[in-house]
């Protein structure tokens, strides 16, 4: 493959590379997580991700060398992450290939108890200690110091998802691949079906939103009011049945309420912020009931004892073959689940709780006139926010630029790779199952991705890129949205598919769909654009392909 020049600075997209050896690497467009402009804090927040990424190679040492260094920046709003291997292609970058493998299945066995004892109070303890800052009382001074030592707490979390994930994803490679050896051409979706049918914090989601739909559907005025557009708990609580209910809607937005973010863009509320958010989704699920959670996870089960049996069948008489099968599928059933349960602890909690801690300490650089709204902050660097709490400097000009900028940066296309593109992999390493392989086609009606969640539905194109509209998804509806996470587990129940531009097998929309039983073909390049919203498809989560009716 020859190395190509990244597309040359336009004036609708100027760059400039902070150092000029980095001009060197390939620079890739995080359009999965970041699929469009972030505002200035946003964009740190999003940056923050690729200083946590260099932890679990640093933690562990006994693994290494590891000489790799990952950089992250952001151009016009959009965020971009480089990965700078440092060893030459061929040989020595399979050899630290294998040294990551290692080290990755060597967190296999550790990591359940590790994240349940240890990692989950710690993320909890941080989440309560933001959430405690006693914001309107502290000085500006002392609310600078908060402000960073927040930021610190942050920062700590995502050090936590780099160190948890490492095991999770690597067995359900290794089932993948333990599968494909015995189940020759089955597609990776079907391996990893083999771990589902679990009970998990997804799975509590999806519990908690259907006994509030029952509520809404066991109450006519409920239902009513939910129908005609009613989206406020103030006025369905005096309604008949509307006190129960709220008291328990208002339970699940306690324990889940971090959840309703898209994608991990500060500007982005939860369903705390917005629980009209959440009311919009469960009126679709009265009028269109899914398959019951617990016969769907019960099925899911049965589907994955059964495949396991057919392997065990062909096993038989390859015991050490049977026995690795078995432990694989083993730590894949007792913790591969948290390849999204963490975006569940990590990626969600994070995001709603610095975006709540934002707003919080924007309000009173308002009161101090250092700001005309809350949300200007989000226009600031968080060493600006720290020093204008200090030094009392007006921060409303600066806020009020960089807004205006952010009005045009949305307006860009970026491109997906700057730099130089990055070489091939030598033999020997294994696939992408996370980001996948975009297809191509040349038939015009036909897009190809991969097969992520099996199944053949046909259905008209919502094409959707935040959580803002997802009102507008109706039952039925093939979903066409950049990317995905648990936030969208309410609409997933009601969907008819997924179609994602981004992703393989292992990506948080993949693993979701999955879940929730929906047929999903990841990794469509430009779906989002390419489909015409209210478009017939016909999709196949097998083969990997979308058909424009």
């Amino acid at each position: 493959m020859t190395t190509e020049a990244a597309p040359t600075p336009t004036d609708d997209f100027p760059y400039e590379f902070p150092d000029p050896s980095l001009a060197e690497i390939a620079w890739e467009w995080d359009d999965m997580h970041m699929p469009h402009a972030f505002t200035t804090l946003a964009g740190e927040f999003a940056c923050d991700i690729s200083d946590a990424f260099r932890s679990p190679y640093e933690k562990y040492p006994e693994y290494g060398p590891f000489p790799q260094r990952w950089y992250s920046a952001v151009w016009n709003g959009y965020v971009y992450y480089a990965y700078q291997r440092n060893v030459a292609e061929g040989d020595e970058r399979k050899a630290l290939y294998d040294r990551i493998v290692a080290l990755c299945r060597g967190r296999i066995a550790p990591t359940a108890a590790y994240w349940r004892d240890e990692l989950v109070p710690e993320l909890q303890g941080h989440y309560a200690a933001i959430e405690a800052i006693p914001v309107d009382s502290l000085s500006l001074a002392e609310l600078a110091d908060a402000w960073e030592d927040a930021w610190r707490r942050s920062q700590r979390t995502w050090d936590i998802h780099f160190d948890v994930i490492a095991g999770p994803y690597q067995v359900l490679d290794d089932l993948v691949d333990a599968y494909s050896a015995v189940m020759p051409g089955a597609p990776a979706g079907e391996a990893l079906r083999l771990a589902h049918g679990g009970r998990h914090e997804l799975f509590d989601v999806e519990i908690g939103a259907e006994r509030l739909a029952a509520m809404i559907a066991a109450s006519p005025a409920l239902t009513d009011a939910l129908n005609a557009g009613i989206r406020s708990i103030d006025h369905l609580r005096p309604l008949p049945g509307g006190n129960a209910f709220a008291a328990a809607f208002e339970a699940f937005i306690a324990q889940h309420g971090h959840l309703g973010q898209s994608v991990d863009d500060l500007l982005l509320p939860s369903w705390r912020e917005a629980p009209e958010l959440l009311l919009g989704d469960l009126s679709k699920r009265i009028q269109h009931p899914p398959e019951p959670a617990e016969a769907r996870r019960a099925r899911l089960a049965a589907e994955a004892d059964a495949l396991a049996d057919a392997v065990r069948a062909r096993l038989a008489d390859r015991p050490d073959d049977l026995a690795k099968f078995e432990e694989t599928l083993a730590y894949a059933r007792q913790m591969g689940f948290l390849t999204e349960v963490h975006n569940y602890w990590i990626d969600r909690h994070d995001q709603a709780t610095m975006r709540t801690f934002a707003l919080r300490v924007g309000r009173r650089m308002v009161e101090a006139g250092l700001l005309d709204r809350p949300e200007d902050i989000f226009h600031l660097h968080r060493a600006e926010t720290a020093a204008a709490l200090r030094t009392g400097t007006d921060q409303r000009p600066l806020a009020a630029e960089r807004a205006a900028r952010h009005e045009h940066n949305k307006t860009l296309k970026p491109p997906r790779i700057l730099g130089k593109e990055p070489p091939p992999p030598p033999a020997g390493i294994g696939p992408d199952r996370f980001n996948g392989d975009q297809g191509a086609s040349d038939d015009a009606s036909l897009l190809k991705g991969t097969g992520s969640s099996a199944g053949v539905v046909r259905g008209p194109a919502r094409v959707v890129l935040t959580s803002a509209e997802f009102d507008r998804i109706k039952p039925g509806d093939i979903i066409v949205c950049p990317s995905s996470n648990p936030s969208w587990v309410p609409v997933f129940t009601i969907a008819g598919g997924l179609v994602t531009n981004t992703g393989g097998v292992l990506s948080h929309a993949a693993v979701v769909a999955r879940e929730f039983g929906l047929p999903a073909v990841t990794g469509v390049k430009d779906a989002t654009t390419t489909i015409a919203d209210g478009r017939p498809l016909e999709i196949d989560g097998t083969a990997g392909t979308v058909r424009l009716l």
